[in-house]
């Protein structure tokens, strides 16, 4: 009894020391940080990383931008293709027409994770459009969209590519890119602060500095 007992006794101890070197080990992982020491010594990082925390102000002005860009689109990808954004699993009969014929054959009717049912999913997709991540694919299933609970038909609705290519053009080309020109033109002027000195001059300061 004695000898069982300790051996589980020592059996417990040596699970939580086993458990004390994996939590410790995970620890490691902070050793990641150790690049970010060298922000303090490198004066380009520094100022990399001063320009995207004074980029913050500007950018939450684009981003509530972004977000109206996105609630417009939104809400007209939902008036034109909500609860059309569904097909049958079995694509390759032509006798199905409908999500009951779809049904009746032994198909899976689903819905496309991608679609307009909301303004919520419409944004979520209009965002994933903006990145060019599979945006073809939404604009097919736009296109080829035949009705509610209806089969979608290729190219159907070709009227609809304007609507897609139009949104790429503003959103992926022109609204993404604020974002990268209010963090340039921030970055200019901090680093023509920098040149000049200090950060702390005053109007009078930085034109006599310039004379």
């Amino acid at each position: 009894m004695t000898d069982n007992t300790g051996f589980m006794g020592g059996s417990d101890s040596s699970s939580q020391i086993t458990s004390s070197l994996q939590s410790l080990k995970a620890l490691r992982a902070l050793r990641a940080l150790r690049p970010l020491r060298m922000i303090s010594r490198n004066q380009g990082m520094k100022l990399i990383v001063k320009t995207l925390l004074g980029s913050i102000p500007s950018m939450s002005n684009v981003a509530l931008v972004c977000f109206l860009f996105l609630l417009i689109f939104a809400i007209i990808g939902v008036d034109s293709f909500k609860g059309k954004y569904a097909r049958c699993s079995i694509e390759d009969d032509p006798s199905i027409l409908t999500k009951q014929d779809c049904l009746d054959n032994g198909g899976e009717w689903y819905i496309v994770k991608e679609n307009f049912d909301n303004v919520i999913n419409g944004c979520r997709t209009l965002f994933e459009m903006m990145t060019t991540e599979g945006w073809m694919d939404v604009m097919n299933n736009g296109i080829d969209h035949e009705g509610i609970d209806m089969q979608p038909k290729k190219d159907n609705h070709k009227i609809y590519i304007g609507f897609f290519v139009l949104f790429m053009i503003f959103g992926s080309q022109f609204i993404l890119n604020l974002f990268v020109g209010v963090i340039m033109d921030n970055f200019n002027k901090i680093k023509e602060k920098e040149e000049m000195g200090s950060l702390f001059v005053t109007d009078d300061q930085r034109a006599w500095i310039d004379a």
